[in-house]
């Protein structure tokens, strides 16, 4: 099988698009495996939508998705995986002091299980995920430490430590590569994934790292973060040593072509646009809005959800989000594209927002609303939803607000 099937045969897999044959009755539910006619029915049009990519046409990438929209007709933007939602809704006003002071327990708690800790060395062969397990931390700290001058200090040693050590383990290329240890269960989702592409291709793994995804684009997730994290590191200390890791992994990502996975594509266009603010070169900016505009906004529903099985899960929802208010609050507000870009996050905010009070919290999203509501301005319907989430975070079996207290925080800071 040749390296351009075998990303074709993973990509109808990774959106969800299984080829068992599941009889329907009734309305779809989410999570159910799509059935193989309707699989069969929309590969041409992704085969399409993967040209049309490839060629940066954003009109034909257009097209195209909305032939698989109709092709999968009522399963088009059908979640791969059911969302487990928090009740009940709650929107009365949460006590924002309360979440500052959990934050800030969480952060003295973990400190001793951070990835850069724990392996000092950066030895792939120790670590039990991507560089995410870092880079979402680090991005975390480095925020964080901004808002609590009491802590600063402290923080600010924990993340120069933590920029260094991925700095460091960057690859020349200026990619941030993903390790191939033994924590990388091939049983698990991503692990499969990369079990496969080794399979395939020996060759990409060069002492326990992958550091080139041929075309298949899933280095831009650990990419995105690493890159968005060192931007933040560089905001709180000044080490430009960061910044330059940072314009590395971008001008990296700048190169990449897009796939029709559109959250990886997302994780580019966040780090392009936290490069544009942080640098004010037009190359950042121009590289994220062509890559928003060809590479993510096609595959979203007018609904504002995502259309593929895959991108229609609300993890995956709400990383789409994350990465275009990083965009939007890069554009100037007499940009061109801002008006395109503010309907779609727009959409995307209410669907989150309507499901969010009418099911409860999902363990996502907090940070969107948070976001929306600092970056874009008061909306009651997501006010409503940051509330709900809120006070249904930590209870009754739901997982807590995480590092979705930052922007959180950073929201109540900003605030007049």
């Amino acid at each position: 099988m040749t390296v351009h099937a075998y990303t074709l045969s993973r990509l109808v897999s990774a959106l969800g698009f299984l080829l068992a044959v599941a009889p329907v009755a009734g309305a779809v539910e989410p999570g159910e495996p799509l059935p193989r006619e309707v699989a069969e029915r929309a590969k041409p049009a992704l085969e399409e939508a993967r040209r049309a990519l490839d060629a940066l046409d954003a009109t034909a990438v257009r097209a195209a998705t909305v032939k698989a929209m109709v092709a999968l007709g009522e399963w088009a933007g059908n979640p791969e995986a059911a969302t487990r939602s928090y009740p009940p809704v709650v929107t009365a006003p949460f006590d924002v002091s309360k979440l500052r002071a959990w934050w800030l327990k969480e952060i003295e708690r973990g400190a001793g299980g951070l990835a850069w800790v724990m392996n000092p060395s950066g030895d792939p062969r120790a670590m039990r995920a991507g560089l995410r397990e870092a880079a979402i931390p680090l991005d975390a700290l480095a925020r964080t430490a901004g808002l609590v001058p009491e802590h600063k200090d402290k923080l600010t040693e924990l993340v120069r430590a933590g920029a260094d050590w991925l700095v460091k383990l960057q690859h020349p290329s200026g990619v941030f590569p993903f390790p191939v240890g033994p924590g990388l269960k091939p049983e698990g989702k991503v692990g499969h994934i990369v079990a496969a592409a080794i399979e395939e291709e020996p060759g990409i793994v060069v002492d326990g790292w992958i550091s080139d995804d041929r075309t298949d684009g899933g280095l831009q997730f650990d990419n995105g973060l690493c890159g968005r994290a060192l931007v933040s590191a560089w905001e709180l200390t000044g080490d430009d040593r960061y910044l330059d890791a940072a314009r590395k992994a971008g001008d990296w990502a700048i190169e990449r072509p897009l796939v029709v996975n559109w959250n990886y594509n997302a994780f580019s266009v966040g780090l392009l646009a936290r490069l544009a603010v942080a640098t004010d070169e037009a190359k950042y900016l121009d590289a994220a809005i062509k890559k928003a505009d060809v590479g993510v906004l096609p595959g979203q529903m007018p609904g504002g959800r995502w259309f593929d099985p895959h991108n229609a899960c609300a993890v995956y929802h709400h990383i789409l989000l994350r990465d275009l208010l990083e965009l939007l609050h890069a554009l100037p507000a007499d940009h061109g594209f801002r008006a395109t870009l503010l309907d779609a996050v727009t959409r995307g905010l209410d669907q989150a927002a309507d499901e969010t009070l009418a099911n409860g919290y999902t363990g996502t999203w907090t940070d969107n609303f948070a976001r929306g509501l600092q970056w874009i301005g008061e909306n009651g319907k997501w006010r409503d939803a940051l509330n709900a989430n809120l006070n249904a975070s930590g209870r009754g079996g739901a997982p807590t607000p995480g590092f979705d207290s930052v922007a959180v925080l950073e929201g109540i800071e900003a605030s007049p």
